[in-house]
């Protein structure tokens, strides 16, 4: 009988009691403030946002009116090709590894094609 009774207790359905109606009444009320002052956020151009608009667009301005040209050996460019590999160090490497890429292929093919040597039987042996 108990176990009967621990399963109905289980079982039974969420109250709704003075809890979910305070929540319900909670989430609708007015949120003025008690003196009448009302605050709402700044509005207008001098706002964060749009200061930081005007100085990233005079930052691509100056950027794009003095940058160097293209054909031209900029600071960067010079720093770049100097640590850099070159290219004749790719090749030889490229070259390098397609040589050792046909030597382990070849490897393969004769490892694949490789039979047994043929046995010469004799019908009798004395």
């Amino acid at each position: 009988m108990h176990l009967a009774r621990a399963g109905v207790l289980l079982r039974s359905k969420p109250r709704t009691g003075p809890v979910s109606s305070q929540l319900r009444f909670a989430s609708s009320g007015n949120h003025a403030h008690p003196d009448g002052a009302h605050s709402s956020p700044e509005a207008g151009f001098s706002t964060p946002f749009w200061r930081n608009t005007l100085l990233l667009s005079l930052l691509a301005v100056s950027f794009y009116k003095w940058a160097p040209p293209r054909d031209d050996d900029a600071y960067l460019t010079r720093w770049i090709a100097h640590y850099s590999t070159p290219p004749d160090t790719w090749a030889e490497l490229n070259e390098k590894h397609m040589l050792q890429s046909q030597q382990v292929t070849d490897n393969v093919t004769v490892q694949a094609r490789a039979t047994r040597p043929g046995i010469i039987r004799y019908r009798y042996p004395q």
